[in-house]
C-alpha cells in the first residue's frame, strides 16, 4: 500500500513537471515568433572599452576619426539610438582624442532628440568641465539653458523611457549651473530669473525672493534687475495671500512695489505696481477694522479705538480710514455715556 501511495506522488511530480516543461517551451516559441528579426546585436566586449551594446552591429569603427564621422552620419540620418551608441564607444574608447570634443556634442544632441533631456545636459556639463576652451563652450551653456527652460515649461524628466517625474527640481539645478559655469556670460542673469520662477511654481515664494535679490545684487544694471524687483512684489503679495493672511508678508510686498515705482518710474509696469500696493494696503486696513470690531463687540472700547486709529494712520485716504473715523465718534460718545451714568 505505501509503494503504491509513492509510486502515485512520484507520477504526479512527473506529470506536474512536464506539464511546466511545455508550458515554458511553449512561451519561449510564442516569444521567438514575436520576436522582431531585426533583433539588435547582444552586448559585446572589448579591451579596453569593457561591455557596450552594438546596435546592429554597425556602431564601431576603427580610429577615433572615422568613429565621430559614423556617429555623425547616424545622426543625419535621425538614427539616433545607433548614433548614441557610436558617440559613446568614441568617448570610452579614445577618452583623450580631439574627435572627442565633437563627439560629447553630438551626443548630447541625440540625448535631447530621443527625450532623454537631462541626460542631455550632463553630457553638455561634461563638455564645458572637460574641455572648458572648447568653441562650442557658449552652445553647451545656451543648451544647458534650453533644457532647463523644457522642465520650467512642465517637460517631464524621462527615466526608462517614460516621462514621469516632475522636473521644477531639475530645472533650478541646471539653472543654478548655467550661472555657475558662467556667472558673467550673456544668460547668467536670465538663468538667475528662472531659478525664481521655478521656485514660484513650487510655491516656495519666500525661495523665489531670495533668487530674485541674488539677480540684483549680483546684476544691478542689468536689465534683468527691473523685472527681478518686480517679481519680488508679486512673490510677497502670494505669500501674504496663503490661508493665513501674512502681514509681515503684505508689508514687505508693499515696500518691494514701492520699491520699484522709486527705481523705475518710466517702466511699464509702474502702474501695476502701484494697483498692488494700494490692493495690499486696503487688505491690511480690512484686517486691522475687523480687528477692531472684535474688540468693539466684546466691549473694549479703548482697545477697539486703538485698532480703529492705526487704520487711519496705516491708510489715511482710504474707505477704511473713513469709516474708522466714525466708529472713533461712535465709541466716544459710548465712552461719554458710561461716565454720565457713573
Amino acid at each position: 500500500m505505501t509503494l503504491w501511495v509513492e509510486c502515485s506522488s512520484l507520477r504526479a511530480n512527473l506529470m506536474s513537471y512536464w506539464k511546466r516543461t511545455i508550458l515554458l517551451m511553449g512561451l519561449v516559441g510564442v516569444f521567438c515568433f514575436v520576436l522582431p528579426t531585426d533583433c539588435p546585436a547582444p552586448l559585446v566586449w572589448r579591451k579596453g572599452e569593457g561591455w557596450s551594446y552594438e546596435r546592429h552591429g554597425i556602431t564601431a569603427a576603427k580610429n577615433p576619426k572615422e568613429q565621430l564621422e559614423l556617429a555623425r552620419t547616424l545622426q543625419a540620418k535621425k538614427q539616433y539610438g545607433d548614433a548614441i551608441t557610436a558617440y559613446r564607444r568614441l568617448v570610452r574608447r579614445w577618452p583623450t582624442a580631439f574627435a572627442v570634443e565633437e563627439g560629447r556634442l553630438g551626443l548630447a544632441e541625440c540625448l535631447s532628440a530621443v527625450g532623454y533631456h537631462y541626460k542631455a545636459h550632463l553630457e553638455y556639463q561634461n563638455l564645458i568641465t572637460k574641455h572648458p576652451n572648447s568653441p562650442h563652450f557658449e552652445t553647451a551653456i545656451q543648451r544647458q539653458y534650453e533644457v532647463g527652460k523644457r522642465f520650467l515649461d512642465g517637460e517631464r524628466h524621462k527615466v526608462w523611457g517614460m516621462k514621469v517625474f516632475p522636473s521644477l527640481e531639475k530645472a533650478v539645478e541646471i539653472f543654478e549651473q548655467v550661472v555657475k559655469n558662467a556667472p558673467y556670460g550673456k544668460i547668467a542673469s536670465l538663468a538667475q530669473f528662472q531659478i525664481g520662477q521655478a521656485h514660484e511654481k513650487q510655491k516656495d515664494f519666500l525661495s523665489a525672493v531670495r533668487a530674485y535679490e541674488k539677480l540684483m545684487d549680483r546684476y544691478p544694471d542689468d536689465p534683468m534687475a527691473e523685472k527681478a524687483q518686480f517679481q519680488i512684489g508679486l512673490a510677497y503679495r502670494k505669500e501674504a495671500s496663503r490661508a493665513e493672511y501674512d502681514q509681515n508678508a503684505a508689508n514687505q510686498a508693499i515696500e518691494a512695489f514701492s520699491d520699484y515705482t522709486t527705481r523705475y518710474p518710466q517702466k511699464e509696469n509702474v502702474s501695476k505696481a502701484e494697483q498692488y500696493r494700494a490692493a495690499l494696503k486696503s487688505e491690511q486696513s480690512k484686517g486691522l477694522f475687523r480687528v477692531a470690531q472684535f474688540y468693539e463687540k466684546n466691549k473694549n472700547y479703548k482697545a477697539a479705538m486703538i485698532y480703529y486709529n492705526e487704520v487711519i494712520a496705516q491708510n489715511p485716504k482710504s474707505e477704511w480710514s473713513a469709516n474708522a473715523q466714525n466708529k472713533i465718534l461712535q465709541l466716544k460718545k459710548l465712552e461719554e455715556r458710561k461716565v454720565t451714568r457713573q
